[in-house]
Order: structure tokens, then C-alpha cells, then sequence
């Protein structure tokens, strides 16, 4: 598993794989993120996975806006990443 990140207010830039990720969370976001997270696993069930597939938190929360951060979740069949794949 890997973490990537980046600016919002950054056009073209890449994202920078990181060697940790905090989320600052309150108790009833951190419920969310868990339904949200539960979610993607019920849709991706059975499901044929390539390296397109993906689920954004923002998509999915209703209360999600512009001064909250996304998270998106890659999921493939296909490979397995590391900080030391190319």
C-alpha cells in the first residue's frame, strides 16, 4: 500500500508518494470514513478491478466540501505497490 498527496491549489503536479499520512479527525469523521471505507468494499466485491478503479471520499460525502481533504481509494487486482516498485 502506498500514500500519495498533494496540493489542491497545485495544477500539473505529480503526486508525491509520503512516508506517512496523519488524519485529523474527529470521532463521528473517523465513523465516517469507516462507513465510507466499508462502502468501497461491498461495491468492489466481486467486482473485476483494474488500475482505473477508484472511489473518492468527496463523491460519497455529502458534507464534503473544498476545506476538507479527499481521499481516494485505488484499488487493483493487478499489483501490489511499494515504495520500492517502479
Amino acid at each position: 500500500m502506498l500514500a500519495y498527496g498533494h496540493e489542491w491549489n497545485r495544477e500539473g503536479q505529480l503526486p508525491e508518494t509520503l512516508r506517512e499520512v496523519s488524519l485529523d479527525c474527529s470521532r463521528a469523521e473517523l465513523e465516517e470514513l469507516i462507513a465510507f471505507l466499508q462502502n468501497v468494499r461491498e461495491e468492489a466485491a466481486g467486482a473485476k478491478l483494474d488500475s482505473l478503479s477508484h472511489w473518492h471520499f468527496r463523491d460519497w460525502s455529502p458534507d464534503w466540501s473544498e476545506k476538507h481533504s479527499d481521499i481516494v481509494i485505488l484499488l487493483s487486482d493487478h499489483h501490489v505497490w511499494t515504495k520500492e516498485t517502479d
